[in-house]
């Protein structure tokens, strides 16, 4: 496995973006408790990390529409019936844990390789 900068990158950027998630907790909320039956929430932040809003998505057309959403370069996360705030909070701080050892994994073999290469 290649270990590049951009690997590295990729898992702050999704860091802070997890972070404008969970600072619009209570609007994701607002539209979880007006969804309608068969639909969850769709909820994206653009690669600037603006909060791009929710959307209501029919659970049918989920696995088009989302990366549609997200674009190529953006995040989404997807919330059901029931999702509150601590939920959103739940998952956005293990969304932040996740990203965090990915960075960490990747800076050891990153090491581990230039102490092999400097023998």
């Amino acid at each position: 496995m290649e270990i590049s900068p951009e690997q590295v990158e990729k898992s702050r950027r999704t860091i802070k973006a997890a972070g404008v998630f969970a600072d619009n907790a209570e609007i994701i909320v607002a539209h979880v408790d007006a969804l309608p039956d068969e639909h969850v929430v769709v909820a994206v932040v653009t690669s600037s990390y603006d909060f791009n809003g929710v959307h209501h998505v029919s659970r049918q057309e989920l696995v088009e529409r989302v990366p549609a959403l997200e674009g190529p370069d953006g995040w989404a996360m997807v919330f059901s019936q029931g999702a509150d705030a601590e939920h959103i909070s739940a998952r956005t701080a293990e969304m932040i844990a996740l990203a965090e050892k990915r960075i960490a994994m990747l800076e050891k073999i990153a090491a581990r390789r230039s102490a092999e290469s400097d023998d």
